[in-house]
């Protein structure tokens, strides 16, 4: 209770002056005259404080002047000096000596000074002594320095106090967190219906404000304790937010206990004070980012979602926005223009819970317009997670994934077996067919297209399913016409397939190369060979028909001597024959594949012993019967 000890002596003054009958008379003088008050002069052991003085200039222009009159005097160049006022004083002041402002007659002026009690103060009343410095000048008009000393009484009173420890800060930059203070009674009596107030010095750091309709009470600002014995040791935790642009570093917190004492009367602590320290900014970083982008198909990108502390965070998810133009963007140092036509095909992806330092995978499916232009972009994307406190808390800046978009490519991938044909031919042409799309494709079409001189009875190959990269053969069968030329010709396909989100889609079309070549010389051609074979024949038909006009004029010499020996098939024979008959010379000459004149068929000539003749036997017997009836060459010369 604070309690000011000038008031008795005001009292006795005015019973003096009541009892004489005669009006009370203040003595003043005409230099400068300082009187001091301490108005709050209750302290506990161990407080820190401020004490408030008032300082009164008491000079007056007239001496014995009534009461009312305002006397002359100012004081210039004033300093003020606070100590204890002897060695058994349990008090140091931590201010050193303060100057302040011109006083006039009568002037009243505060000012504060920082003191410390020590821990093991006793309960009691002591001394402390005031020295003011001044000048001022006298009725006759000289300047004079002087020093005024007054005492002022301090009373240390420890019924109840209370001291404070940090148990624990989990103070973070731009978030909640929790302060945790042990508070123990060191007063030489117990308190009631105790409360905890918790506040903050820093403007950056402010104690929750209570939340609950209940009560007035919260574990934000305020903590109800109730009844607290003499070193009886408490936990009180607060809920205190500091700012998104506040510095990590150590805050004042301060508490104070609001009680009542063992007589009932509500009582007050000091102001207590402990540092918290805080910690940076819960902050989350992207590793690992890659990209298989490409214009006008949907890809993926994966990385790995980085816990960069400095807490555990709980039910982390990373987002990925699309609904401003923030969310895609392209690299601005590239120019590319709108990045609209990229979009997410989702736009959350789960990863849990993450301590300091670790790390878990993501991925995103991303679509590529086909109006996109390739080149480097940005993915902003944001983490949301919850804090020590079950809070959903999201990052406040985004982080940044820098990815390719490749140029647009095609879909599948063709290689042709057996694209080679002669003119005139045809065959099955194999086409090996692989996906090169980032996702699984579904019951694919292939539609060949022919022009001449190709063409196919066989136009059409299904594919039930290709995943990327995988691929499938399908055969066509195609032929050439006769007249083609050697060279190479296209042939036309495209694919109608479903993509992975079950769309029709149809590609571009393809065109595989087919090459036509001249057929293989192997010695005679077809055409060759029946122009020989005609030769041959009519060659051969000439001699038999004229065979004894060449018979005579070969004679003599050997072998083809023998040519009018040589028998003709039947039909020629019979050809023969009737040439005869038109007048012709050789009617007479018989083969022995001629037939009888009787119409029967022809027997094979036999020798004696009624076997069969050979060529060779007959050719002599004719040649022989010949030269009987030729005359001899020696007669004729004769």
């Amino acid at each position: 209770m604070r309690r000011t000890y000038l008031v008795g002596l005001l009292l006795v003054l005015l019973s003096v002056g009541l009892v004489a009958g005669s009006p009370l008379i203040v003595t003043a003088s005409e230099n400068p005259d300082f009187d001091v008050y301490l108005p709050e002069n209750i302290v506990e052991p161990g407080e820190e404080t401020a004490i408030e003085l008032e300082i009164r200039n008491g000079a007056s222009a007239e001496d014995d002047a009534e009461v009312g009159d305002t006397p002359p005097g100012d004081a210039r160049d004033i300093t003020v000096d606070v100590s204890a006022a002897d060695d058994e004083t349990p008090v140091s002041v931590q201010t050193e000596t303060t100057p302040m402002p011109t006083m006039s007659s009568q002037m009243l002026l505060s000012e504060s000074f920082d003191i410390v009690v020590d821990e093991n103060a006793s309960a009691g009343s002591y001394e402390l002594e005031v020295e003011i410095d001044y000048t001022y000048t006298t009725s006759g008009g000289s300047e004079r320095t002087s020093t005024d000393t007054e005492t002022v009484d301090i009373v240390v009173d420890d019924r109840a106090r209370f001291d404070a420890d940090l148990i624990k800060s989990e103070l973070i930059v731009g978030d909640r967190g929790t302060v945790q203070l042990e508070l123990t009674n060191t007063g030489v009596e117990n308190a009631s219906d105790a409360v905890v107030q918790f506040g903050a010095a820093d403007q950056n750091l402010q104690a929750v404000t209570p939340t609950t309709e209940e009560s007035e009470l919260s574990a934000g600002t305020e903590e109800y304790i109730g009844d607290w014995e003499i070193n009886e040791t408490v936990t009180a935790t607060a809920n205190m937010e500091l700012a998104d642009d506040a510095v990590a570093r150590t805050y004042p917190v301060t508490a104070a206990v609001e009680f009542r004492d063992e007589e009932g009367v509500d009582q007050t602590s000091r102001e207590l004070r402990v540092g918290a320290p805080t910690k940076d900014q819960q902050s989350f970083g992207l590793a690992n980012v890659t990209s298989d982008l490409v214009v006008g198909e949907d890809g993926t990108v994966k990385g790995e979602l980085v816990n960069e502390g400095p807490n555990p965070v709980d039910g982390a998810v990373i987002v990925v926005d699309d609904s401003g133009d923030n969310g895609i963007v392209p690299d601005l140092d590239d120019s590319l223009g709108s990045g609209s036509n990229v979009y997410p095909r989702e736009g959350q992806y789960a990863i849990g819970q993450l301590e300091p330092g670790e790390s878990a995978p993501f991925e995103f499916r991303i679509g590529v317009g086909g109006e996109a232009e390739p080149g480097p972009r940005v993915i902003e994307t944001d983490v949301r997670y919850r804090n020590g406190a079950d809070e959903v808390r999201t990052t406040t800046e985004p982080l940044d994934a820098m990815v390719d978009v490749a140029p647009e490519r095609d879909e599948f991938a063709l290689d042709a077996l057996n694209a080679t044909f002669e003119r005139g031919t045809g065959g099955d042409v194999e086409l090996t067919v692989t996906n090169q799309l980032n996702e699984t494709v579904t019951d694919i079409e292939a539609k060949l297209f022919t022009n001449d001189p190709l063409d196919s009875s066989d136009d059409e190959a299904f594919i039930p399913a290709l995943e990327s990269g995988e691929s499938a053969t399908v055969v066509f069968d195609v032929s050439v016409e006769d007249g083609a030329m050697a060279q190479t010709y296209p042939l036309r396909l495209d694919f109608r397939y479903d993509d992975a989100r079950s769309n029709s889609q149809l590609s571009d079309t393809y065109r595989v190369p087919i090459d036509v070549v001249e057929p293989e010389d192997d010695g005679l051609s077809t055409q060759a060979l029946l122009v020989i074979l005609g030769v041959v024949g009519g060659v051969g038909a000439a001699v038999w028909w004229f065979r004894s006009q060449l018979a005579a004029a070969v004679e003599g010499v050997p072998v083809l001597g023998r040519l009018a020996a040589i028998s003709i098939p039947n039909p020629l024979a019979r050809l023969r024959r009737s040439g005869a008959e038109g007048g012709g010379d050789d009617s007479a000459v018989e083969t022995r594949f001629s037939e009888p004149d009787d119409g029967s068929e022809s027997e094979p000539a036999t020798d004696e012993t009624g076997s069969p003749s050979d060529d060779t036997d007959v050719l002599d017997d004719r040649t022989a019967a010949q030269k009987e009836a030729e005359p001899d060459p020696a007669e004729t010369d004769h």
